[in-house]
């Protein structure tokens, strides 16, 4: 097993924080099972995961080796136990995978390491403040264990209303109707803070079974996973994995909802060179999201705070000055930009690795479907589990049959976020969407668009794929990357 000691500071030297000793790697390597499992942890990847083949999170699992003595809990060691998990990444997906895994493996421990400290009492700032919607997948995936949708939407503000301020005008593009599931939105860190108190309600230390183990503030720097033994950076499995960076970058800033904003409706707004999305949050203020398409900063980031709020105000009347506050949260971030990640498989038998959500199939937050997807790759995961009468590998057992049900659907959204076509086809594409949106309306026979299919319903995204079949194999021709039948199912 590869393992961090849960009191070491992250402001240790580099070296020092290592998974590290030759001993611990030579007893990997010569004895256990190790089994690894990457979980995606968030919906953009900020600068500082660029080059790396995955932005996600990491488990691992082994057995010990008769006779080998564990290492110990001193200092950050490789060390084997028995049916041992391994979650690197405390985000969504990774918090219920872990759950998933002690609710239907009784004979295994699990211990979870994440970056960042602990969501109950960690304050974010930057890319990782943002929130977040639950539409009716991410509802339908929670609602799989019982009473956890209920915690969750506690945390979070329930509104389908979306407004868009254009040419100093008003346009409610989306409403609360009647009937309808609305999305649930919600800070990050409150999501992930409901599922972290699930997660110890059912497996800490208070119900004594002593196999859940969380060590926040604190990186898993690297697992080799073909060669099953510690190393230093990001996991090295055999999938064939591709990420690009979407065009633009963003910064993000939380503050007190604008006296003329609609307190539960979610907001956008553009202007010359740069726009605002702003969310709003259960505890009464607004996320927002500063972003803009170019690769250098809007220059007017760079004058004067009281500049700043003057421009943004002028910009956007009906947002008004930001605070002071918010203009510093501005200064004290890096530029983030949004990354697409494609894999041809979710699971490696030789390296015992399985991965989830953005870890597999980032569309970089611009679909609204990250956190969504996420949650219903760990409801498959759960599901394999339950019916899975083996004990062994849980990727070894079933690995192939969760690629084969996640693989086509995390590459049926990539494809949908090519989408519009570029070109002439791209305003008639957008005509007949608005089209479909008014006539489906009226009619059952007319299909809703894509957007709808999406956040209103829980179709399939390879049925959406087929049903806009035309439009997707035109926006193909132009999408970035290696062509897509590279990560075909063979």
């Amino acid at each position: 097993l590869t393992t961090h000691h849960p009191a070491m500071s992250t402001h240790a030297p580099r070296d020092e924080r290592k998974l590290q000793s030759t001993a611990s790697r030579s007893r990997l390597a010569g004895g256990g099972l190790a089994l690894a499992l990457a979980v995606a942890v968030f919906l953009r990847a900020s600068d500082n995961h660029r080059g790396q083949a995955f932005s996600g999170a990491t488990v691992a699992s082994s057995r010990r080796r008769p006779g080998t003595a564990p290492a110990s809990r001193s200092s950050p060691r490789c060390r084997l136990r028995a049916h041992r998990v391994v979650v690197s990444g405390g985000g969504p997906a990774g918090l219920l995978a872990a759950r998933s895994i002690l609710d239907r493996r009784p004979d295994v421990e699990v211990e979870l390491f994440d970056r960042r400290g602990d969501p109950r009492t960690d304050e974010v700032a930057g890319f990782r403040a943002y929130s977040l919607g639950l539409n009716i997948r991410g509802r339908s995936a929670l609602q799989h264990w019982e009473g956890l949708w209920e915690k969750v939407a506690a945390k979070g503000l329930l509104s389908d209303k979306f407004l868009l301020h254009l040419a100093g005008q008003q346009l409610q593009l989306r409403a609360n109707k009647d009937g309808s599931v609305p999305t649930l939105l919600i800070a990050r860190n409150d999501l992930c803070a409901a599922l972290l108190e699930d997660l110890e309600q059912h497996h800490g230390h208070a119900q004594g079974s002593g196999r859940l183990s969380l060590s926040f503030s604190e990186a898993l720097e690297e697992l080799d996973l073909q060669q099953r033994r510690c190393v230093t950076s990001a996991g090295r499995a055999n999938f064939r994995g591709e990420a690009v960076d979407l065009p633009g970058q963003f910064k993000v800033w939380v503050g007190a909802c604008p006296q003329k904003l609609d307190s539960s409706a979610v907001h956008a707004m553009s202007s010359s060179g740069y726009t605002l999305f702003s969310i709003p949050r259960a505890d009464g203020r607004f996320c927002t999201i500063l972003s803009w398409n170019s690769q250098d900063s809007p220059e007017f980031l760079a004058e004067p705070d009281e500049a700043i709020v003057d421009r943004i105000a002028s910009d956007f009347p009906a947002y008004g000055p930001p605070e002071l506050a918010a203009v510093a949260q501005l200064r004290g971030q890096r530029p983030s930009k949004a990354t697409t990640i494609r894999t041809n498989a979710y699971h490696d038998s030789t390296g015992r690795a399985l991965l989830l959500g953005d870890a597999a199939h980032s569309t970089g937050g611009t679909l609204g479907q990250g956190a969504n997807s996420a949650l219903a790759d760990v409801v498959a995961l759960d599901k394999l589990l339950q019916s899975s009468e083996a004990q062994g590998s849980i990727v070894e057992d079933i690995g192939a049959e969760f690629t084969a049900s996640q693989q086509p659907e995390g590459l049926a959204l990539w494809k949908l976020l090519q989408l519009p076509p570029k070109g002439p086809f791209s305003l008639l594409y957008l005509a007949t969407q608005a089209a479909s949106g008014i006539l489906s309306r009226l009619t059952a026979l007319i299909p809703p668009p894509v957007q709808s299919l999406l956040s209103e319903t829980t179709t399939p995204y390879t049925e959406i794929v087929r049903r806009n079949e035309f439009w997707v194999d035109l926006a193909l021709k132009d999408a970035p990357g290696t062509d897509s039948s590279e990560f075909e199912q063979r």
